[in-house]
C-alpha cells in the first residue's frame, strides 16, 4: 500500500464533477471553528433536489447551499474571514452506495440572503468503496421547520450528555466524521494543512457511548482500503467532528471534540474484539430537530450492507468477564458432541480454569487456530461478510456445570455446552458440523468423549445480561415462596437462552435453604420448525438430576407454533421427574399479531418478557405484545446480533 497516495487526484475527475452537481440531495462537508475544532456540517439546496452544486471546470466546486439555525458551518466561515478556509466534503448517493470525496480550500464565501454561494478550490479528490453504507431510497422535504433542541459548545469537565441524545446516537447507522490534519511549520511545504471528511454505517447502534461518562463516543473501526486518511489525521492531529442524521425524521446532531486512536489489547479492553477503533471525548454539540431536507421515502425500508459486522458492546455495557491478556486467556476443549439432527447439534467444552458463567451469557471463543485466519481483502462481493471475519465467534451457553446444585463454582474444571445450529457457507459452524458427522459415521465412540481429538481453542470471555436477574418484586415484603411470572418468547434457535434459565432454576439450592427462593409460573412461546427436535430439549434442562432431585418449583406452560405435528413419543411423561410441571399446547402455523389476545393470557402486562430470535421474529412478537398492552421497553430481548 505504499503507492496508495497515488490514488488521490489533484483535481476532480469529469464523473465526480457531475455526481457532485446532478445526483446528491445533501453534502457533508468539514470545517474548522475559531478554537482550531472540526465540526461536520450539511450543506444542501432549499429544496431538497440534487442540482444546488456547480462547477466550472475540475478544479472548482460552488455549493450554492441553504443552511439552518445551529448548523455550524455558516459561523466557522465568517470566524474565518473566508479567505482560504480549509474545507473537505462528501458525496454520497445512498440508493446506489456511490461515493467520492473533495477537499481544498474556501475561495470566496457570498450571503445571499436564504442561500449562501460557497466557491471552492478542490486539489484532492477520491473515489471511496461503497463497503457501508446501508441503501435507503431518500425524497425531498422541503417543508422543514428546523429547531435548536440542544447547543452546548463547551463542555464542563463532568458534563454528560443527554439522554435524549445518547438514544439519538445507538439508534443510527450513519455517521459522518470530519478531521483536521494541522501541520508543523517544518512540514507545511511538503504536506500542507488539510481536513477531511468521510462516512462510517454499519448496524443501527454501531457506535457506543461510554457509560462511564456519558460523553465519550466509541467508533469501531472496519476493515477498509488501508489509506487510513481519516485515522492518519486523527493520530497526527487529536480532534475531529462527527454528525449523526435521522433519515426519517430529519434530525441533525453536530460534534467536536478530542479523537484517539486505539489499537490491540488497549481497544479490545474497552470494546471486546475490536482490533482498531476511534474514541472521541466530546466537548461540544448541536441538536437541530426537523433540519434535513430529505427523508426516507414512506413505506421503504434499509437495505443493510452485508459487509458490515454485528454490533460489539463496550465492555462496561455487559456485566461480563473478557480475557483481553493472552497470558491469563483460557483454553477449552472440546470434550463432546451431540448431534440432534442434520443442522443441529451440541458441543460440549471443558476449561481446566474456575469459570462464573450466569445462565443466559454467551461465551465468545476464538477460531483462528482451528480454520486459519483470513488474509486482508477489500472487496468480497460473493462474501462480503468475510471481509471483517475475525474467526470469532459468540454462541449462548445452553448447558453448565457450575449450574448444578451439587458444584462448586471458586475452583475446579467446568464444562459447558454450546446448543447451535449449521450456518450454511458458515466457515466455523461448517467445520464443526463436518466433524461431527463424519465422526458419527466413523467413529461415533468419539462422539461421546470427544479429548483424544485434542480440539482446543482460546475462550475470550463470559458476556451478555440476558438473564433472570433478581426479581422486580425482590424489594417488596419476602412472603415464603413468591410467585415470579415469566413469559419467554422463542424462535427456533433462539431458544437456548431458555434452555440455560431452565436448567439454572433446577440447579439452584433447595428451597428450604434458599431466603426469598421463587416459586416460577413460566410461559413459554415457541415458533419452531422441527418441535420433535426442540421440545426433548426444554423437558432435559427441566428435569431434576439424581444430585439435584427435589419438589417442583413451580409450572410451566409450552405454547409451540409449528406446521409439524407433535410426536406422542416426546411429550414429557410423569416418570421424566421435571423440576416442573409441564402443560404443552400446540398450534398450527406462526405467530402473529393477534397471538397473545388469542392465548387467553389475562395477565401478560404483569409478567417479566423475555425474547429471543431473529429480527423478524423479534417485530412479530413485539407487535403481538403491544396489542395486549406490554409496553417494548419493558420486554428483555437478545436477537442475534453478534
Amino acid at each position: 500500500m505504499a503507492e496508495a497516495w497515488t490514488w488521490i487526484h489533484s483535481e476532480m475527475p469529469e464523473q465526480h464533477q457531475t455526481f457532485y452537481t446532478s445526483r446528491l440531495p445533501f453534502i457533508p462537508v468539514t470545517t474548522i471553528d475559531d478554537k482550531q475544532r472540526p465540526w461536520s456540517s450539511i450543506l444542501a439546496g432549499p429544496d431538497g433536489r440534487p442540482g444546488f452544486a456547480t462547477s466550472q471546470h475540475f478544479g472548482e466546486l460552488t455549493l450554492h447551499a441553504n443552511t439552518w439555525e445551529g448548523d455550524p458551518f455558516v459561523q466557522n466561515v465568517k470566524s474565518s474571514g473566508g479567505n482560504r478556509m480549509l474545507i473537505a466534503g462528501i458525496g454520497v448517493e445512498f440508493s446506489t452506495r456511490r461515493r467520492n470525496k473533495f477537499a481544498g480550500f474556501i475561495e470566496s464565501f457570498q450571503d445571499d440572503g436564504p442561500l449562501f454561494h460557497v466557491r471552492s478550490t478542490v486539489n484532492e479528490a477520491i473515489g471511496n468503496c461503497p463497503k457501508y453504507i446501508n441503501i435507503r431510497e431518500l425524497v425531498p422535504m422541503s417543508d422543514t421547520h428546523p429547531r435548536v433542541v440542544h447547543r452546548r459548545l463547551e463542555l464542563s469537565p463532568d458534563e454528560r450528555l443527554p439522554h435524549d441524545i445518547i438514544s439519538f446516537i445507538h439508534e443510527s447507522d450513519t455517521l459522518f466524521l470530519g478531521t483536521y490534519y494541522k501541520a508543523e511549520e517544518e512540514d507545511r511545504e511538503k504536506f500542507p494543512s488539510h481536513v477531511g471528511m468521510n462516512h462510517r454505517g454499519g448496524k443501527a447502534g454501531f457506535a457506543r457511548v461510554r457509560p462511564s461518562d456519558g460523553r465519550t463516543l466509541v467508533i469501531p473501526d472496519y476493515s477498509g482500503n488501508r489509506l487510513l486518511t481519516s485515522l492518519g489525521n486523527i493520530e497526527a492531529t487529536p480532534l475531529a467532528g462527527v454528525t449523526f442524521v435521522s433519515f426519517t425524521t430529519g434530525a441533525v446532531l453536530y460534534l467536536t471534540g478530542d479523537a484517539h486512536n486505539l489499537v490491540g489489547p488497549t481497544a479490545q479492553r474497552l470494546m471486546p474484539r475490536t482490533n482498531a477503533l476511534t474514541t472521541f471525548h466530546i466537548t461540544g454539540y448541536i441538536f437541530v430537530a426537523d433540519a434535513l431536507p430529505v427523508r426516507q421515502k414512506p413505506g421503504t425500508s434499509v437495505h443493510r450492507s452485508p459487509y458490515s459486522p454485528p454490533i460489539h458492546l463496550l465492555a462496561e455495557e455487559t456485566a461480563s468477564i473478557y480475557f483481553n491478556d493472552l497470558d491469563e486467556q483460557p483454553k477449552v476443549t472440546l470434550t463432546s458432541i451431540e448431534i440432534h439432527s442434520k443442522d443441529l447439534a451440541t458441543f460440549s467444552f471443558e476449561s481446566l480454569n474456575p469459570l462464573h458463567i450466569v445462565p443466559g451469557q454467551t461465551a465468545i471463543l476464538d477460531f483462528k487456530s482451528f480454520v486459519g485466519a483470513l488474509p486482508y481483502a477489500h472487496m468480497a462481493p460473493d462474501n462480503p461478510i468475510t471481509v471483517n471475519d475475525d474467526r470469532i465467534r459468540t454462541w449462548t451457553i445452553s448447558g453448565s456445570s457450575c449450574w448444578s446444585a451439587s458444584s462448586s463454582k471458586e475452583d475446579g474444571p467446568v464444562s459447558f455446552s454450546l446448543t447451535m445450529r449449521h450456518k450454511p457457507g458458515g466457515t466455523v459452524t461448517s467445520a464443526l458440523f463436518s466433524i461431527a458427522h463424519k465422526l458419527g459415521e466413523f467413529r461415533p465412540e468419539l462422539l461421546k468423549d470427544s479429548r483424544p481429538l485434542q480440539l482446543s481453542v482460546p475462550l475470550m470471555g463470559i458476556t451478555g445480561d440476558f438473564t433472570l436477574g433478581a426479581s422486580p418484586n425482590a424489594l417488596a415484603p419476602i412472603t415464603l415462596y413468591p410467585s415470579r411470572k415469566l413469559l419467554w418468547a422463542a424462535g427456533g434457535i433462539g431458544l437456548t437462552p431458555f434452555l440455560a434459565m431452565l436448567a439454572g432454576l433446577r440447579g439452584t439450592a433447595d428451597r428450604e435453604n434458599e431466603v426469598g427462593a421463587h416459586v416460577y409460573n413460566i410461559i413459554l412461546v415457541l415458533s419452531t420448525r422441527e418441535p420433535e427436535v426442540l421440545l426433548p430439549l426444554i423437558t432435559r434442562a427441566a428435569r431434576c438430576s439424581d444430585d439435584d432431585a427435589r419438589a417442583s418449583i413451580g409450572s410451566m406452560t409450552i405454547h409451540i407454533f409449528s406446521r409439524s405435528p407433535l410426536l406422542s413419543s416426546i411429550l414429557p411423561t410423569p416418570e421424566n421427574q421435571l423440576g416442573l410441571t409441564v402443560d404443552i399446547k400446540q398450534h398450527a402455523g406462526r405467530l402473529s399479531k393477534d397471538t397473545f389476545r388469542g392465548l387467553g393470557f389475562e395477565d401478560v402486562a404483569e409478567r417479566e418478557v423475555y425474547v429471543c430470535g431473529p429480527e423478524e421474529f423479534e417485530e412479530v412478537v413485539l407487535g403481538a405484545l403491544s396489542e395486549v398492552g406490554v409496553d417494548s421497553d419493558k420486554v428483555r430481548r437478545e436477537g442475534f446480533a453478534y
